[in-house]
This record gives structure tokens, sequence and C-alpha cells, in this order.
């Protein structure tokens, strides 16, 4: 009996002892606790995004970034994008060569090991991000060479986010993210090569053409306003944010499945309108974030915890079955107690299940096969672009957000062109239904954008009226 206890033990011991060492490597060591409190932080960081507090939020995740820890390129990301909403753009651009590097060269084993050992969760190991995460990533790293005329590195960013999107278990979503090849087309068109635009060009409407979207060069049918991307001489390329991102939830007995669930944007249509003048509609679905997301198929990684969650199941069944049986043994011992023979045999076998049951148990409850639910928050559903070919000086771009013909939102910015040879690029938010952002106008402008709000709603209540 003595030796089992002791076996028993040694065995449990060992086990506890393997699993739960932290590794050390290149990273600032967090326990899982520590790592949730930080997700907590970027929750609170992510409110202040969508509230448009900016500064605010840059400065949480810039406390987040401070030091190096498996997390810390998610942060970038997050705080990559409050940096461009708030017009930061050189700042931004010199956080996503951090980005960039991390993503490519950043790797901890014994992070790695701990993430897919039996006794730690997912979020263990350095956050990389989804194949969207990533595709997206380098759209925004493209378009920021682009600005600053690096028409190379440009491409070299675009083919990055094309391999990251080719990183799917499903064959038909490969090579379909039609924003990287406009961007290729932009770059390409600037480097004066025809022949690589053309192609880009072909890929897009092909990517377009495969959700059902048409794409027509000459003589555009009403409401398709794709042909507005073949200018080769803009100055200007808008970038609208709409819509909340795709998210991550885990479900599943010990939260191992990992599922990404569509954004939702609440336009289906896009309008803009320069200093007054006419309105056209912005391209649907080039920038479909959402889509990406969900469309990519599933991760290898999905295997190991579907394999771990079982052996937590087997553990915490195989340990109860033991505990039964342990207390059936020594309730026979006990009733037995009076032939010496027949109780302690049954008592040393019921004490044994007991001992071997609950540590089963207890190892079983140390299992942790938890997906990683870490996802880059502070990313819109679609990303509606539109190049513009405006003179040098500050310009009043209107937006408007459709939802089934109905005004669903509306926007009003001044923004400045420089007198240069760069193509501008001037990323704007409409993130979600009902929005009215104004941003640099004067006391004239306010009260046109609230003018035209209000005729809007007057116009939404009317239907609804009849």
């Amino acid at each position: 009996m003595k030796s089992l206890l002791g076996t028993t033990f040694a065995f449990l011991a060992v086990l506890l002892l393997a699993g739960c060492s932290s590794p050390q490597g290149d990273f600032v060591p967090k326990t899982e606790t520590e790592l949730a409190q930080m997700e907590s932080l970027n929750e609170s960081a992510h409110t202040a995004f969508i509230n448009g507090n900016y500064e605010q939020a840059s400065a949480i995740l810039a406390k987040l970034n401070s030091e190096r820890t498996v997390s810390r390129p998610l942060y970038q990301l997050e705080q990559l994008s409050a940096l461009l909403m708030d017009g930061k753009n050189d700042q931004a651009h010199e956080l996503m060569k951090k980005i960039h590097a991390d993503l490519e060269t950043l790797f901890d084993q014994k992070s790695e090991e701990k993430a897919q050992s039996i006794w730690h969760g997912e979020i263990n190991k350095v956050f990389k991000g989804d194949s969207y995460e990533r595709a997206t990533f380098y759209a925004f790293m493209a378009l920021s060479f682009i600005s600053k005329g690096e028409y190379e590195d440009a491409l070299r960013c675009v083919k990055n986010g094309l391999l990251a999107d080719a990183d799917s278990s499903a064959a038909q979503s490969v090579d379909d993210y039609a924003l990287l090849h406009y961007i290729g087309y932009l770059a390409a068109t600037k480097m004066n090569d025809k022949n690589e635009a053309d192609a880009y060009l072909t890929a897009m409407k092909k990517a377009l053409a495969g959700r059902g979207f048409r794409y027509t060069d000459e003589k555009p049918a009403a409401g398709d306003c794709f042909s507005a991307l073949n200018r080769n001489t803009p100055n200007v390329l808008l970038v609208v944010w709409a819509g909340s991102p795709p998210t991550v939830v885990c479900t599943g007995s010990y939260k191992e499945n990992r599922n990404i669930i569509r954004g939702n944007n609440a336009f289906d249509a896009m309008t803009v309108a320069v200093n007054s003048g006419t309105s056209f509609f912005i391209p649907n679905r080039l920038g479909d974030v959402e889509y990406q997301a969900v469309t990519r198929g599933g991760r290898l990684m999905d295997n190991v915890l579907a394999d771990k969650a079982a052996a937590k199941a087997a553990m915490e069944v195989s340990g109860n079955i033991l505990l039964v049986m342990g207390y059936t043994c020594c309730t026979v011992g006990l009733r037995n107690i009076g032939s010496p023979p027949v109780g302690a045999t049954f008592l040393c076998i019921g004490l044994g299940c007991y001992v071997v049951g609950g540590s089963v148990h207890i190892m079983g409850a140390l299992m942790n096969p938890a997906a990683d639910g870490r996802f880059w928050r502070n990313l819109p559903a679609q990303l509606y672009v539109i190049p513009l070919t405006l003179t040098p000086g500050t310009h009043r771009i209107m937006l408007k957000g459709y939802r089934y013909s109905d005004t669903a939102g509306i926007a009003m910015f001044n923004v400045n062109v420089p007198d240069n040879n760069s193509l501008n690029v001037i990323h704007l938010p409409m993130m979600t239904q009902g929005a009215q952002y104004s941003s640099g106008l004067n006391t004239k402008h306010k009260n046109e954008l609230n003018e035209i709000i209000g005729k809007a709603n007057a116009n939404r209540l009317a239907k609804e009226i009849k």
C-alpha cells in the first residue's frame, strides 16, 4: 500500500513540475492570469478606440507594448489602428516596421511548447494573428509605403500579404483578397510597369467575380463604381473603415473550439462627395475584412486542442470511475471487517482506487485545452477604398452609408492635400451604424452636417410612418 501511494504521488509531482515550469526565453514571463488581465486592459483601449478617443487608446496600448510579452505583436497591431485613425502616419509607419519584424522573425520555442503542452492554454504562444489579420496588416503597410513613394517596398508588402492570405485550409479562398491586388495595381502603375499592373488588375477582377461582384472597364452599368479604380493619376486614396470587426469566440466544454464570427457592417453601400459636389458610390467589398476572416478554414492547432480536450475528458471520467470503485470496495471491506483477509483486501483496493482516482482527477482538472481567444479588435468589418484626384489644399469630404437604400450614417471631414507627387493615403472612420463624425470642420460646415443629418432622419421617419 505504501509503495502504491509513494509511486502515485511521485508520478503526480513529476508531471506537475514538468508541466508548470515557466519558460523564460527572450520574453517577460507572464502567467495565464496576467495575460488575461492584459487582455482586459486591451478591451478598455478598444472601448476608447471605438469612441474616437484615439490618443487615450494609443496610450493604454503603449503601456501594454512596453514589455516583450507573447501578446506584444497583438497590442502593436491595436496601437497601429489608433495611430492611423488619429492621422499619425509617420508614427504608424515606424510601428509597422517593428510589427513586420515580429511577425516574420519573432519565435520562442519554449512558449510554443508551453502552448501545446497539456497543462497550458494556447494563449501562451507568441501572437501571430490569423491569415486575414496578417494580410490586412500588409495591406496597410503597402499603402504606407505607397504614400512615401517607395513602390518596390509596397509591392513586397503586397506579396507578403498574399502569402499570408494563402495560409488557408480552404483552397477555394486562396488569393481572393481583392484589396491587396488593387494596391499591387497602384504600386505597379506608379512604377510604370504596365504588365505587372495589368496582372494585378486581372487578379482583382477575378477575386471580385468569384464573390459575385461584376467589374466593368467600359460603359459601367448603373451603380457599377469599379471603373473609378482604373484612374492612373490619383493623388489621394481614401480608406474608409466601416463596421465592427470579426470576433473570435471560444466554445466547447473547455473553450477548446475557436470560432471566427462575422463582423457587423451597418452599410451595404457608401457614397462620397467632395466640396458639396456630386455624390458617387465607393466600390463595395474591395477590402472585405469579415469575408476574409470567415473563409480561411481551420488550423492545425485546432487538432492539438481537440486532442487535449479529449484527454482532459478521459481523465475526468477515469478519475470518477476510480473514485466510485474506491467507494464500493471500501464499503465492501468495512462490511467484511470481521473477515480479515476479505475485508483488508477490499479496503486496500478501495483506498488505492481513491488515491489513484483522486490523482487522476486532479491531473485532469489541471489540464488546459483552451484555445487562443486573442484577435485584432481595432479593425473594421470592411475597408472602402476610393482614389481621387484633388488639387492641393483643404477639401471637405462627405461620406454617406446606406442600408436598404436608407441613409444609415453620415460623416464629414476636412482633409488637407499637400502639394507633392505622392499618392496621399487618408484613413477615415465611419465605424458603426448611425455614425455622425466630424473632423476639422468650421462652424458653418458643422451646421451643414447637422442639417443633412436632420433631413436624413426625417426621411427615414417618414418611410417608417408609411
